[in-house]
Protein backbone atom coordinates (compact mmCIF):
# COMPACT_ATOMS: atom_id res chain seq x y z
CA UNK A 1 0.00 0.00 0.00
CA UNK A 2 1.17 3.61 -0.85
CA UNK A 3 -0.57 6.35 0.68
CA UNK A 4 -0.03 10.13 -0.80
CA UNK A 5 -0.37 12.77 1.88
CA UNK A 6 -1.47 16.58 0.99
CA UNK A 7 -1.74 19.12 3.07
CA UNK A 8 -4.07 21.44 1.22
CA UNK A 9 -4.76 25.91 1.83
CA UNK A 10 -6.73 27.75 0.76
CA UNK A 11 -8.14 27.73 -2.93
CA UNK A 12 -6.19 26.50 -5.50
CA UNK A 13 -7.33 26.77 -8.74
CA UNK A 14 -4.56 24.09 -9.41
CA UNK A 15 -5.68 21.66 -7.21
CA UNK A 16 -7.67 20.05 -9.51
CA UNK A 17 -4.97 19.46 -12.34
CA UNK A 18 -2.93 17.67 -9.48
CA UNK A 19 -5.70 15.08 -8.56
CA UNK A 20 -6.24 14.39 -12.59
CA UNK A 21 -2.47 13.49 -12.40
CA UNK A 22 -2.83 11.19 -9.83
CA UNK A 23 -5.66 9.60 -12.06
CA UNK A 24 -3.31 9.09 -14.91
CA UNK A 25 -0.93 7.49 -12.82
CA UNK A 26 0.61 4.06 -14.48
CA UNK A 27 0.67 2.12 -11.12
CA UNK A 28 -2.55 2.05 -9.37
CA UNK A 29 -3.19 0.77 -5.99
CA UNK A 30 -2.48 4.02 -3.82
CA UNK A 31 -4.73 5.94 -1.39
CA UNK A 32 -4.95 9.93 -0.77
CA UNK A 33 -5.02 10.90 2.67
CA UNK A 34 -5.44 14.97 2.79
CA UNK A 35 -5.69 17.48 5.89
CA UNK A 36 -7.06 21.13 5.16
CA UNK A 37 -5.15 23.64 6.96
CA UNK A 38 -7.68 25.45 7.57
CA UNK A 39 -10.96 25.66 5.55
CA UNK A 40 -11.49 22.85 3.58
CA UNK A 41 -10.81 23.67 0.03
CA UNK A 42 -11.28 20.48 -1.58
CA UNK A 43 -14.15 20.39 -4.36
CA UNK A 44 -16.65 17.89 -3.61
CA UNK A 45 -16.37 16.63 -6.93
CA UNK A 46 -12.41 15.85 -6.65
CA UNK A 47 -12.90 14.37 -3.60
CA UNK A 48 -14.84 11.28 -6.04
CA UNK A 49 -12.21 11.08 -8.41
CA UNK A 50 -9.48 8.98 -6.70
CA UNK A 51 -11.75 6.08 -4.70
CA UNK A 52 -10.65 5.85 -1.04
CA UNK A 53 -9.48 9.27 -0.45
CA UNK A 54 -9.39 9.85 3.10
CA UNK A 55 -9.40 12.90 5.17
CA UNK A 56 -7.90 14.02 8.56
CA UNK A 57 -10.77 15.56 10.93
CA UNK A 58 -8.74 18.59 12.17
CA UNK A 59 -8.43 21.60 10.17
CA UNK A 60 -6.39 23.34 12.57
CA UNK A 61 -4.32 25.78 10.72
CA UNK A 62 -0.52 24.80 11.65
CA UNK A 63 1.57 25.86 8.78
CA UNK A 64 2.92 23.93 6.06
CA UNK A 65 5.53 22.03 8.58
CA UNK A 66 3.10 21.30 11.12
CA UNK A 67 0.51 20.52 8.66
CA UNK A 68 2.63 17.66 6.90
CA UNK A 69 4.08 16.43 10.56
CA UNK A 70 0.52 16.39 11.81
CA UNK A 71 -0.37 14.13 8.42
CA UNK A 72 2.68 12.08 8.95
CA UNK A 73 1.77 11.23 12.67
CA UNK A 74 -2.14 10.87 11.90
CA UNK A 75 -2.14 9.16 8.47
CA UNK A 76 -3.03 4.82 8.54
CA UNK A 77 -0.67 2.69 8.89
CA UNK A 78 1.05 2.25 5.28
CA UNK A 79 4.13 0.40 3.91
CA UNK A 80 5.18 3.14 2.02
CA UNK A 81 4.19 7.30 2.25
CA UNK A 82 4.32 9.98 -0.39
CA UNK A 83 4.78 14.09 -0.01
CA UNK A 84 2.63 16.11 -1.99
CA UNK A 85 1.96 19.79 -2.92
CA UNK A 86 -1.07 20.81 -4.08
CA UNK A 87 -0.02 23.01 -6.94
CA UNK A 88 2.08 20.60 -9.16
CA UNK A 89 1.44 18.21 -11.57
CA UNK A 90 3.29 14.54 -11.60
CA UNK A 91 4.43 12.55 -14.63
CA UNK A 92 2.67 9.49 -15.31
CA UNK A 93 4.93 7.51 -14.43
CA UNK A 94 6.46 9.13 -10.93
CA UNK A 95 5.04 6.50 -8.00
CA UNK A 96 5.85 3.77 -10.87
CA UNK A 97 9.27 4.90 -10.86
CA UNK A 98 9.92 6.11 -7.58
CA UNK A 99 8.72 2.98 -5.58
CA UNK A 100 10.37 0.62 -8.16
CA UNK A 101 13.80 2.21 -7.12
CA UNK A 102 12.63 1.83 -3.33
CA UNK A 103 12.10 -1.82 -4.00
CA UNK A 104 15.47 -2.16 -5.30
CA UNK A 105 16.67 -0.38 -1.86
CA UNK A 106 14.85 -2.33 0.31
CA UNK A 107 16.26 -5.34 -1.49
CA UNK A 108 19.51 -4.34 -1.19
CA UNK A 109 19.47 -3.33 2.63
CA UNK A 110 16.07 -4.55 4.06
CA UNK A 111 12.59 -3.25 4.79
CA UNK A 112 13.62 -2.34 8.20
CA UNK A 113 16.63 0.24 7.04
CA UNK A 114 14.53 3.54 6.94
CA UNK A 115 14.91 4.53 3.64
CA UNK A 116 13.89 8.14 1.42
CA UNK A 117 13.65 8.28 -1.89
CA UNK A 118 13.72 11.48 -4.18
CA UNK A 119 14.30 13.02 -8.04
CA UNK A 120 14.81 16.01 -9.79
CA UNK A 121 11.73 18.22 -11.14
CA UNK A 122 11.20 20.13 -14.03
CA UNK A 123 10.39 23.91 -12.79
CA UNK A 124 7.43 25.59 -14.43
CA UNK A 125 5.35 28.88 -14.66
CA UNK A 126 1.54 29.02 -13.57
CA UNK A 127 0.67 27.92 -16.75
CA UNK A 128 2.92 24.89 -16.78
CA UNK A 129 5.41 26.67 -19.44
CA UNK A 130 9.40 25.44 -18.65
CA UNK A 131 11.01 27.51 -16.43
CA UNK A 132 13.70 24.81 -16.52
CA UNK A 133 14.27 21.30 -17.13
CA UNK A 134 16.29 20.25 -14.05
CA UNK A 135 15.89 22.01 -10.65
CA UNK A 136 18.93 20.56 -9.65
CA UNK A 137 20.75 22.16 -12.51
CA UNK A 138 19.00 25.27 -12.27
CA UNK A 139 19.50 25.86 -8.50
CA UNK A 140 22.61 24.07 -8.86
CA UNK A 141 21.78 21.41 -5.95
CA UNK A 142 24.31 18.23 -5.10
CA UNK A 143 21.88 15.26 -3.97
CA UNK A 144 24.77 13.73 -4.04
CA UNK A 145 25.94 15.16 -0.74
CA UNK A 146 23.47 13.36 1.51
CA UNK A 147 25.45 12.74 4.31
CA UNK A 148 24.54 13.82 8.18
CA UNK A 149 27.41 16.44 8.28
CA UNK A 150 25.92 17.61 4.53
CA UNK A 151 22.35 17.31 5.71
CA UNK A 152 23.18 19.57 8.90
CA UNK A 153 24.07 22.74 7.14
CA UNK A 154 21.93 22.10 3.50
CA UNK A 155 18.88 20.18 2.45
CA UNK A 156 19.08 18.75 -0.76
CA UNK A 157 15.50 17.30 -0.56
CA UNK A 158 12.57 18.47 -2.08
CA UNK A 159 9.59 17.27 -0.51
CA UNK A 160 7.01 16.83 -2.91
CA UNK A 161 9.53 14.15 -4.86
CA UNK A 162 9.84 11.94 -1.75
CA UNK A 163 8.80 8.67 -0.90
CA UNK A 164 9.50 6.86 2.58
CA UNK A 165 8.77 3.40 3.78
CA UNK A 166 7.19 2.62 7.23
CA UNK A 167 10.59 1.76 8.56
CA UNK A 168 11.86 5.67 8.50
CA UNK A 169 8.35 6.92 9.37
CA UNK A 170 8.85 4.72 12.61
CA UNK A 171 11.38 7.36 13.72
CA UNK A 172 9.56 10.34 12.41
CA UNK A 173 7.48 13.04 14.61
CA UNK A 174 8.43 16.32 13.09
CA UNK A 175 9.23 18.79 15.93
CA UNK A 176 8.53 22.48 15.74
CA UNK A 177 12.28 23.33 15.24
CA UNK A 178 11.99 21.20 11.97
CA UNK A 179 12.83 23.95 9.23
CA UNK A 180 11.23 21.90 7.01
CA UNK A 181 9.60 18.50 7.40
CA UNK A 182 11.41 16.94 4.29
CA UNK A 183 14.75 18.41 5.34
CA UNK A 184 14.10 16.55 8.74
CA UNK A 185 12.97 13.55 7.30
CA UNK A 186 16.05 13.06 5.01
CA UNK A 187 17.83 14.14 8.54
CA UNK A 188 17.07 10.96 9.77
CA UNK A 189 17.83 8.93 6.41
CA UNK A 190 21.03 10.00 6.51
CA UNK A 191 21.71 9.17 10.61
CA UNK A 192 19.86 5.50 10.35
CA UNK A 193 18.90 4.75 6.86
CA UNK A 194 19.34 5.60 2.99
CA UNK A 195 18.42 8.45 1.03
CA UNK A 196 18.66 7.59 -3.35
CA UNK A 197 18.37 9.92 -5.88
CA UNK A 198 16.30 9.59 -9.05
CA UNK A 199 18.44 11.10 -11.41
CA UNK A 200 15.13 12.28 -13.24
CA UNK A 201 12.42 15.53 -13.19
CA UNK A 202 9.48 13.07 -12.31
CA UNK A 203 6.91 16.50 -11.41
CA UNK A 204 6.57 19.68 -12.86
CA UNK A 205 7.05 22.29 -9.75
CA UNK A 206 4.53 24.94 -10.45
CA UNK A 207 6.45 28.16 -9.37
CA UNK A 208 3.73 31.38 -8.32
CA UNK A 209 3.12 33.89 -6.32
CA UNK A 210 1.90 31.83 -3.45
CA UNK A 211 4.48 29.61 -3.37
CA UNK A 212 5.57 29.27 0.38
CA UNK A 213 9.11 27.75 -1.02
CA UNK A 214 10.24 28.01 -4.39
CA UNK A 215 12.64 27.49 -6.79
CA UNK A 216 15.40 30.17 -6.59
CA UNK A 217 17.98 30.20 -9.40
CA UNK A 218 22.00 30.10 -8.39
CA UNK A 219 22.75 33.49 -9.81
CA UNK A 220 20.05 35.13 -7.07
CA UNK A 221 21.89 33.69 -4.44
CA UNK A 222 24.91 36.10 -4.98
CA UNK A 223 22.26 39.02 -3.72
CA UNK A 224 21.70 36.95 -0.73
CA UNK A 225 25.40 37.54 0.74
CA UNK A 226 24.91 41.17 1.27
CA UNK A 227 22.07 40.09 3.54
CA UNK A 228 23.99 38.89 6.48
CA UNK A 229 21.57 39.22 8.92
CA UNK A 230 18.82 37.33 7.05
CA UNK A 231 21.23 34.75 6.21
CA UNK A 232 22.59 34.24 9.98
CA UNK A 233 18.74 34.00 10.92
CA UNK A 234 18.49 31.06 8.59
CA UNK A 235 21.43 29.57 10.02
CA UNK A 236 20.25 29.61 13.82
CA UNK A 237 17.08 28.01 12.31
CA UNK A 238 19.07 25.26 11.21
CA UNK A 239 20.91 25.36 14.21
CA UNK A 240 18.20 24.76 16.37
CA UNK A 241 16.51 22.00 14.01
CA UNK A 242 19.79 20.39 14.51
CA UNK A 243 19.87 20.90 18.69
CA UNK A 244 15.91 19.12 17.88
CA UNK A 245 17.15 16.08 16.31
CA UNK A 246 20.06 15.48 18.47
CA UNK A 247 17.70 15.77 21.27
CA UNK A 248 15.04 13.51 19.64
CA UNK A 249 17.78 10.57 19.24
CA UNK A 250 20.41 10.77 21.82
CA UNK A 251 20.25 7.45 22.53
CA UNK A 252 19.98 6.46 18.99
CA UNK A 253 23.19 8.33 17.31
CA UNK A 254 26.42 7.00 17.06
CA UNK A 255 29.30 9.47 19.35
CA UNK A 256 30.53 10.09 16.57
CA UNK A 257 27.00 11.38 14.96
CA UNK A 258 26.23 12.77 18.52
CA UNK A 259 29.29 15.16 18.50
CA UNK A 260 28.83 16.38 14.94
CA UNK A 261 25.41 17.47 15.30
CA UNK A 262 26.44 19.16 18.74
CA UNK A 263 29.04 20.40 16.72
CA UNK A 264 26.35 22.53 14.31
CA UNK A 265 23.87 22.80 17.09
CA UNK A 266 26.37 24.44 20.10
CA UNK A 267 29.90 24.70 19.18
CA UNK A 268 29.26 27.81 16.66
CA UNK A 269 27.08 29.56 19.38
CA UNK A 270 30.96 31.06 20.42
CA UNK A 271 30.83 34.28 21.10
CA UNK A 272 34.19 35.19 19.16
CA UNK A 273 33.06 34.99 15.16
CA UNK A 274 36.75 33.96 14.42
CA UNK A 275 36.18 30.63 16.92
CA UNK A 276 32.77 30.09 15.38
CA UNK A 277 34.60 30.00 11.79
CA UNK A 278 37.49 27.99 12.90
CA UNK A 279 34.85 25.50 14.51
CA UNK A 280 33.05 25.28 10.70
CA UNK A 281 35.71 24.64 9.37
CA UNK A 282 37.58 21.97 11.63
CA UNK A 283 34.02 20.14 12.01
CA UNK A 284 34.31 20.28 7.59
CA UNK A 285 30.83 22.16 7.08
CA UNK A 286 31.22 23.00 3.67
CA UNK A 287 27.65 23.82 1.41
CA UNK A 288 27.33 22.20 -2.10
CA UNK A 289 29.66 24.77 -3.52
CA UNK A 290 32.36 27.90 -3.10
CA UNK A 291 29.33 30.25 -2.85
CA UNK A 292 27.23 28.44 -0.62
CA UNK A 293 29.96 27.77 1.69
CA UNK A 294 31.36 31.80 1.55
CA UNK A 295 27.76 32.91 2.73
CA UNK A 296 27.71 29.91 5.31
CA UNK A 297 30.57 31.58 6.85
CA UNK A 298 30.08 34.65 6.53
CA UNK A 299 26.68 35.07 8.38
CA UNK A 300 28.73 32.77 11.18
Amino acid sequence: MITILLSTYGNSPFLPEFLNSLQQQTMKGFQLVYRSDGIDSMPPECRTRLPGTTKLADETHYGVVGSYGKLINDAPVSDYYMLADQDDIWHREKIEKTFAAMKQAEEKWGKETPILIHSDLRVVDSSLSCIAESMIRFQSLAPQKSTLRELLIQNNVTGCTVMFNQALRDLAGIPSEAVCHDWYLALIAAAFGKIIFVNEPLIDYRQHRDNVYGAVPRQKLLKKLFQRQLLRKKLRATQKQAAAFGARFSGRLSPEQHRLVNAWAEHLHESSYMKRLFSAWRWGFRKNDLLRTLGMWWAL
